[in-house]
C-alpha cells in the first residue's frame, strides 16, 4: 500500500514538473503586447595573471543603461516575436586615480535610435539595426540578443548554438522550473587567429570560458540574466605573464513600463521586418571584429624608426635593447609599402644590417620586393649586398607566414643564372626556400610544393652545382634542403643516401632524417636505422651511427629493443667512443623520463655482464648531457651538449639551447663545429701507452682536412661557415695567426614569437592581443694553435638579447583598456676547450654562464572616449629578478684533464 502511495506521489510530481517546464518554453521571456524596464550593466576588468585571485578594479570599465524591451509583434502560431529595444539614460565609468572616487561620463549618442530582434521558437535570431551604427554598437546589441537565448534541455546534454561569441559548445543545467545555468566552451569567437606559431614552447595558452545564470518568473518572464566570462592569456614558456581578462553582462528586470506598446499590423514576421528596411539592415547573432580596437597610432613605419635608429646599431647586436626596438617596430613595418622601405633602405646605410633582419620579420612581399630590388643587380651585385641579402634571406627563414609570392619569387630566383661568385647566395636561397615551403603548411598536392621538392630531388641525383663544387659538398647542401623541408615524400631519399660510402653524404643525410619527427617513422624504418648503428651490413662513420642512435632512442625502444643497446655496451666493437656516447645518452634520457629511468634501470639489472665498472667505466672523451640554463622567474631554457670526440681531436660538436613550455620544447638556437683529419696534424702522442684511449678502428680511404660551424636558427639550417678546407689553408691560418682574434660568426636579430589574435566577449567588446619576441645574437669565436708548444685553445662566446612585447586592447567605442608588458634579458654562455698534445693528449672544455637580469615592466590604462570629457589612467610597474652565474659540470673524465692541464 505504502509503495503504491509513492508510485502516485512520484507521478504526480513528475507531471507537474513537466507541466511546468513545458508552459515556461511555450511562453516569450518578454510577455506579448508588453514594455519591460531593464537595467543592462557591462563590466570588463583587466588584470595581471598574478593578480587574478585579487580583487583588483583598477583597470576596468563599465557601462551602465536602461532598456526598454517591447513586443511589438508576435504570433501565438508562429511562435514568433519581433522585439524592439531602446537605451535610455546611459553612461560609461572606470576607476578614479583616487580608488574610492569614481569617474562617471555620459552616453548621449547610444539614445539616438533603437534596434530590433527577432524571436523564432522562443529563440533570438537575428538583429535588426540602423545603418550607421559602428561596429561595436552593432556588436553590443548582438551581446543582449544573445542573452535572451535560452533552451530547457537535459543538464547532460552538450549541443551547440551561435551567438554573438560565434558556435560554441552549451551545456544547460535546469536547477528549478525558474532558474537555469549555461556553460559555454570552444566558441569561434573566441579565438580568431591572425597570426601564430605552431610550435607549443613559442606559442600562447588560453582558457576561455563563460556562464550565464538566468531567473524567470512562474510565467517565465526574464527577471534576471547575468553573464560571466574569464579569458586567461599567457606565454607558454612563461606561465605567470600575460593577462587575465574578466568580463560580466548583467539584464535586471525593472518592472513593467506604463506606456501602451504601438502594436506592428503585419501578418508575418518577414512582412514586419521588411518594414524597418528602409533605415534598417538586418544582421546575425554572430559579431564581427572591431578592427579599431587594434589600430594603431597615428605613425608610419618611416617616422617610427627614426626615433629607434639608436637602438639599432651593430654595436647593439646581441642586447635586448635592439630586440626590444625590433619587436615594438614591427606591427608598423607589417603596415608599410615597397616604396617607403626603399627610401629607408636608401637613407638608412648605417644600420642596414639591422634593417635587412626587420624586413625579414616582415613577411611580406613588398618588403620581399624593395630588399631585391636595393640589394640585388644580377651578375653585378657586390659582394656587400651578396652578404646583406644573405643576412635578409636567414631571417626570413624562421617566418611562419610568409606571403605566397615570396617562395615563388625565390623559387623562380633558383631557376634563374646566377653567376659562379654568387653561389653561397644560391644555397642560402635554396635553405631558405625550403625552409619557407615547410613552415606554410602547403597541402601534398600544392603544386608550389611539387615544385620546390622536385628541384631539390633533381638537384640531388645530379650531384651539379656549378662552379667549382665537389659532388659530395654539392649533395650535401641538397640535402641540407630536403632536412630543411622536412617532406615526408622523401625520406626513402634520404635513407638511400644514409648508405653512401662518402662520409659527409651519408652523414648529412642521417642529420636530415633526424630532423624529422618521430612518428613519422614507421617499423621497417626502424630496422634501417638499426642496421647502420650496428653495422649489420657493413662499417658506417661513427658520426652517421651516433646519429642513427638518435633516432632510434627519439622512436621509444621497447625493453627489448632496449636490452640489445645495452648488450652493445659489452660487444667487442672497438669504438670506446661511441660506447661512450651510448652510454651518456641513455644516462641523459634516465635523468630526464621517469618512465625511461625505470625500463632503463630493469633492463640493466637483469644484465650482470653490462652492469659493472669494466663495461659502464668511461674509457672516452666523447661528451653527451643536458643541463637547466635558467628557470622560474625567468624562462626556462636548458641546453643540450654534444662532443663526439675521435682520436682525442673534437669530430662533431654541438651545443644546442631549448626552451620549455610543460613537456614541450622548442630548439632556438643550435651551434655546431665539425672537423676531419686533424689526427694527422695533432698526432696522437703517447696513444699506444694511454689505456684511457685506445685506437679506434678506422674506415678506408683518406680526408680532406676540414673545418666548419654549422649553425640551426629554429629548426632552420642555415648555410655552413668553413673554416678551412685543406692542410694548406689550415697552416695558413696557424702561420698567419688570422683565427686568434675573435671573429664575428653569426650576427642577428631574428622572430621569435609571432602571434595576434582577437576575441569577442559577450557584450560585443573586441579584444585584441599582440605578441612579439625577438633574440638578437652575436655569436664570435677565436683559435689559437701552437705546433711548437703543441697545443691548442678556442674560445665561443655567444651573447644574446631577447625581448618579448605583449600588448592587449579591449573595449568598444566608449571605453577601452590597454596593457603593454615587455620581458627583456641578457643570456650570454662561454665555451673554452683547451687541447694540449704534447706528450699525451688532453682535452678540457669549460662551459660558462655569467649572472642574469631578467626585467619585467607592465603598464595598464584606462580610457574613457568619444565622449564629452575624455578620461585616462596610467599604472605601470617593473620587476627585475637575477639567476646566479655558473660554471658547468661536464663529466669526471673532463674535471680530471682540466686538472691535469690548469695544473702546469
Amino acid at each position: 500500500m505504502k509503495c503504491r502511495q509513492l508510485l502516485l506521489l512520484f507521478a504526480l510530481f513528475s507531471r507537474w514538473c513537466l507541466s511546468t517546464t513545458t508552459a515556461a518554453t511555450n511562453t516569450f521571456l518578454i510577455p506579448t503586447g508588453s514594455e519591460q524596464i531593464y537595467e543592462l550593466r557591462s563590466k570588463v576588468s583587466l588584470r595581471e595573471l598574478k593578480h587574478q585571485q585579487i580583487v583588483d578594479e583598477s583597470t576596468s570599465y563599465s557601462l551602465q543603461t536602461q532598456l526598454r524591451i517591447s513586443s511589438v509583434w508576435s504570433s501565438a502560431d508562429q511562435y514568433a516575436q519581433l522585439l524592439k529595444v531602446a537605451f535610455v539614460e546611459s553612461q560609461v565609468s572606470a576607476p578614479g586615480k583616487a580608488e574610492d572616487r569614481p569617474v562617471d561620463r555620459t552616453v548621449s549618442s547610444l539614445s539616438a535610435r533603437p534596434f530590433y530582434i527577432s524571436v523564432v521558437k522562443g529563440q533570438p535570431q537575428h538583429v535588426i539595426a540602423h545603418t550607421s551604427r559602428d561596429q561595436s554598437l552593432l556588436n553590443l546589441e548582438r551581446g543582449i540578443a544573445s542573452l535572451l537565448q535560452l533552451r530547457y534541455v537535459d543538464a547532460t546534454l552538450v549541443q551547440h548554438e551561435v551567438d554573438v561569441s560565434g558556435r560554441c559548445r552549451v551545456q544547460y543545467n535546469v536547477k528549478s522550473s525558474t532558474r537555469l545555468e549555461k556553460l559555454k566552451t570552444d566558441c569561434a569567437n573566441w579565438d580568431l587567429r591572425v597570426n601564430y606559431r605552431s610550435e607549443h614552447a613559442l606559442g600562447v595558452v588560453q582558457q576561455s570560458q563563460e556562464q550565464i545564470n538566468y531567473e524567470l518568473s512562474a510565467d517565465g518572464v526574464l527577471l534576471r540574466a547575468e553573464s560571466l566570462e574569464t579569458h586567461l592569456l599567457s606565454l607558454s614558456a612563461k606561465p605567470d605573464v600575460g593577462s587575465s581578462v574578466q568580463a560580466t553582462l548583467t539584464l535586471q528586470n525593472f518592472g513593467e513600463g506604463g506606456d501602451e506598446v504601438k502594436q506592428f499590423e503585419q501578418s508575418t514576421l518577414e512582412a514586419a521586418i521588411e518594414s524597418l528596411l528602409d533605415w534598417y539592415r538586418v544582421f546575425e547573432l554572430e559579431a564581427d571584429v572591431d578592427g579599431v580596437i587594434s589600430e594603431l597610432k597615428q605613425q608610419t613605419f618611416t617616422d617610427r624608426l627614426k626615433k629607434a635608429t639608436k637602438q639599432l646599431q651593430s654595436t647593439d647586436v646581441g642586447k635586448s635593447s635592439l630586440a626590444l626596438s625590433f619587436v615594438q617596430l614591427l606591427p608598423y613595418a607589417r603596415l608599410a609599402k615597397q616604396k617607403e622601405f626603399k627610401e629607408l633602405l636608401k637613407h638608412h646605410e648605417d644600420i642596414l644590417p639591422q634593417l635587412v633582419d626587420l624586413l625579414g620579420a616582415v613577411q611580406s612581399f613588398e618588403a620581399h620586393n624593395a630588399t631585391f630590388a636595393h640589394f640585388y643587380d644580377g651578375a653585378g651585385t657586390n659582394t656587400e649586398s651578396l652578404d646583406l641579402l644573405e643576412r635578409y634571406l636567414q631571417s626570413l627563414a624562421v617566418a611562419t607566414h610568409p606571403e605566397r609570392p615570396i617562395i615563388e619569387h625565390l623559387y623562380a630566383l633558383l631557376n634563374s643564372e646566377l653567376s659562379s661568385k654568387q653561389l653561397k647566395l644560391r644555397d642560402s636561397i635554396l635553405q631558405t626556400l625550403a625552409t619557407l615551403t615547410r613552415q606554410s603548411g602547403f597541402e601534398p598536392n600544392d603544386a608550389l610544393l611539387q615544385k620546390v621538392r622536385t628541384h631539390i630531388l633533381n638537384g640531388l641525383s645530379s650531384g651539379e652545382c656549378g662552379g667549382r663544387v665537389e659532388q659530395s659538398d654539392c649533395q650535401t647542401l641538397y640535402i641540407r634542403a630536403l632536412q630543411n623541408l622536412q617532406d615526408v615524400e622523401t625520406i626513402d631519399v634520404l635513407l638511400e643516401q644514409s648508405q653512401s660510402l662518402e662520409a659527409k653524404v651519408s652523414v648529412a643525410a642521417l642529420q636530415a632524417l633526424k630532423a624529422f619527427p618521430a612518428r613519422t617513422y614507421s617499423e621497417k624504418h626502424r630496422q634501417q636505422f638499426s642496421a647502420i648503428f650496428y653495422q649489420q651490413r657493413r662499417r658506417f662513420d661513427s658520426s652517421a651511427r651516433t646519429l642513427a642512435l638518435d633516432i632510434l632512442l627519439a622512436m621509444r625502444p621497447n625493453p627489448s629493443q632496449l636490452g640489445e643497446l645495452l648488450d652493445y655496451l659489452a660487444s667487442n666493437d672497438r669504438q670506446f667512443e661511441i660506447k661512450t656516447y651510448v652510454l651518456q645518452k641513455l644516462r641523459m634520457l634516465a635523468e630526464q623520463c621517469p618512465r625511461f629511468r625505470a625500463l632503463y634501470q630493469s633492463a640493466l639489472s637483469t644484465r650482470a655482464k653490462v652492469n659493472n665498472y669494466h663495461v659502464l667505466g668511461q674509457k672516452g672523451l666523447t661528451t653527451v648531457l643536458t643541463r637547466q640554463l635558467s628557470q622560474s622567474p625567468a624562462f626556462n631554457e636548458s641546453f643540450l651538449s654534444t662532443q663526439e670526440v675521435y682520436q682525442g681531436i673534437l669530430k662533431r660538436g654541438s651545443v644546442e639551447f631549448l626552451l620549455h613550455a610543460g613537456r614541450a620544447e622548442s630548439s632556438s638556437f643550435k651551434l655546431g663545429i665539425y672537423t676531419a683529419a686533424l689526427g694527422a696534424l695533432v698526432g696522437d702522442g703517447d696513444a699506444d701507452q694511454n689505456d684511457d684511449i685506445p685506437a679506434d678502428d678506422e674506415l678506408g680511404g683518406e680526408e680532406t682536412v676540414t673545418a666548419g660551424m654549422e649553425i640551426s636558427v629554429q629548426g632552420a639550417q642555415l648555410r655552413p661557415l668553413i673554416f678551412f678546407n685543406g692542410q694548406a689553408e689550415l697552416m695558413g691560418h696557424v702561420w698567419g695567426g688570422s683565427a686568434s682574434d675573435s671573429t664575428p660568426a653569426y650576427q642577428a636579430t631574428t622572430l621569435v614569437q609571432d602571434h595576434e589574435q582577437y576575441i569577442i566577449l559577450a557584450s560585443g567588446a573586441s579584444l585584441h592581443w599582440r605578441l612579439l619576441g625577438a633574440r638578437s645574437v652575436d655569436l664570435n669565436g677565436k683559435v689559437g694553435f701552437s705546433l711548437w708548444n703543441r697545443n691548442a685553445q678556442t674560445e665561443i662566446q655567444q651573447n644574446t638579447g631577447s625581448a618579448v612585447w605583449g600588448h592587449i586592447a579591449v573595449g568598444f567605442t566608449y571605453a577601452k583598456l590597454v596593457q603593454d608588458f615587455t620581458l627583456t634579458h641578457e643570456p650570454k654562455l662561454s665555451l673554452q676547450a683547451d687541447l694540449d698534445f704534447y706528450s699525451s693528449i688532453k682535452l678540457c672544455m669549460q662551459l660558462q654562464c655569467p649572472e642574469q637580469l631578467l626585467t619585467y615592466a607592465n603598464s595598464k590604462s584606462v580610457y574613457l572616449q568619444n565622449v564629452e570629457r575624455a578620461y585616462t589612467k596610467n599604472l605601470r610597474s617593473t620587476q627585475a629578478f637575477k639567476s646566479a652565474g655558473r660554471t658547468f659540470a661536464l663529466n669526471q673524465k673532463n674535471n680530471e684533464m682540466c686538472n691535469s692541464i690548469l695544473d702546469n
